[in-house]
């Protein structure tokens, strides 16, 4: 596959395309015949809180002149989903958190999930939200335009996309500062708030986690012991967003990015050994608690899609799902995208496999990375917590 280069997308499919998504979409159903699925379909697909952001997206990477390929798992396209986890109080879970800083809506997790075209591979590509990046115009819900500003907070695109509250416009905006900053095109969204994070990881029965050292952060509600346990959806929750009095960490954003991707990783390994697909009765648990806390594009929101991809990805071995955080370089307390970065984004752009800082099975992967991270140091920072006594037994195996 070729680099990409801009033009305007249309997302309007064409008649061989919408043919063979049909074609998967009654495969994917067909996995729910017979079964409570039946009768439960209409409830999962109207829980999703789904926007078509197509009008916003202006000019847009894509390849050799095609349509941005359909989420269809036979299509033999790869497919990137930008994910995205809100820090909105809005709700009856989320405002158990506090006001939202500043006022307004945030996004202080971005992930760039790549598919590759086999389904062999998936790539999760974190992008700090203290990157300074070019956050292009932006469409409002009214039709306004806001003007495109240089070295801005990556973070700042979702936070003014959501000006009024419109979780559609926040994605959209965000898509195209991601579709700037790398030349991806974006396939489609999700975007997912406290109670959703909360409610999937209950849906799953937890999460088996190591902890090596004891934690203790107020400010993200988490206290854990050290050793083996299953975090609950609370506890899942209040790891992704621990930064102050984290042993070993500096208290950084690109510290805290480290925990989340660890915690992804075993997230995709208790999903996939339980075999949701097989097993009816957690498959409809998960999918009632993934599909009322959504919001998506229109294409992803489609329960079809859903169930077909994740049928597509059933086999994946867990060491081709890779981890790895947008190459950098620091400017003070803030990150700038380094010359490595290109490297990255064109192996996402060309479907060619990364390897990434850690793969699915918990485990640094065993060839040495070709892109990614950074060559400088951070900014020195106090240590927040005295060093651990040395032990002769670890924890953690």
């Amino acid at each position: 596959m070729s680099a990409r280069t801009p033009r305007h997308a249309s997302l309007q499919r064409s008649p061989r395309r919408l043919a063979r998504g049909a074609g998967v979409a009654a495969l994917s159903l067909a996995l729910f015949a017979g079964s409570s699925f039946a009768l439960a379909y209409n409830d999962f697909q109207t829980n999703i809180d789904r926007h078509d952001i197509d009008d916003y997206l202006g000019e847009r990477p894509t390849a050799d002149g095609a349509e941005p390929a359909p989420l269809d798992p036979s299509s033999g396209e790869d497919i990137n989903v930008l994910i995205l986890g809100s820090d909105t109080r809005t709700g009856e879970v989320n405002n158990e958190y506090g006001e939202t800083p500043e006022g307004g809506q945030r996004s202080d997790t971005t992930m760039l999930a790549h598919i590759s075209a086999d389904r062999s591979r998936v790539e999760v590509v974190s992008i700090p939200r203290d990157s300074l990046v070019t956050v292009p115009r932006c469409m409002m819900a009214d039709g306004t335009w806001v003007e495109e500003r240089t070295e801005a907070m990556f973070n700042s695109a979702f936070a003014e996309g959501a000006d009024g509250g419109d979780l559609g416009t926040a994605a959209a905006c965000t898509i195209r500062t991601v579709e700037k900053l790398s030349g991806v095109l974006i396939d489609d969204f999700v975007i997912v708030d406290f109670a959703g994070f909360i409610n999937v990881i209950d849906a799953l029965g937890g999460v088996p986690m190591c902890i090596p050292e004891p934690i203790n952060d107020e400010k993200a509600g988490l206290e854990l012991s050290a050793g083996e346990q299953v975090l609950g959806g609370r506890d899942a929750l209040g790891f992704a967003r621990a930064r102050y009095n984290v042993p070993g960490s500096d208290g950084s954003d690109i510290d805290r990015i480290g925990r989340q991707q660890e915690l992804v990783a075993a997230i995709a390994r208790e999903a996939l050994s339980k075999n949701l697909l097989t097993d009816l009765p957690k498959l409809y648990r998960f999918l009632d608690a993934a599909t009322s806390t959504l919001t998506t594009g229109t294409e992803l929101g489609s329960i079809p899609t859903m169930a077909g991809l994740a049928y597509s990805l059933r086999g994946i071995d867990l060491e081709n799902i890779v981890f790895e955080t947008m190459p950098f370089d620091w400017a003070g307390n803030r990150v700038r995208p380094s010359a490595d970065a290109e490297a990255l984004w064109e192996a996402l752009r060309n479907d060619e496999p990364i390897h990434g800082a850690l793969n699915a099975t918990g485990e640094e992967p065993s060839d040495e990375p070709t892109v990614g991270g950074t060559t400088e140091e951070p900014p020195e920072a106090p240590p927040l917590t005295a060093e651990p006594e040395a032990t002769d037994t670890p924890i953690c195996p």
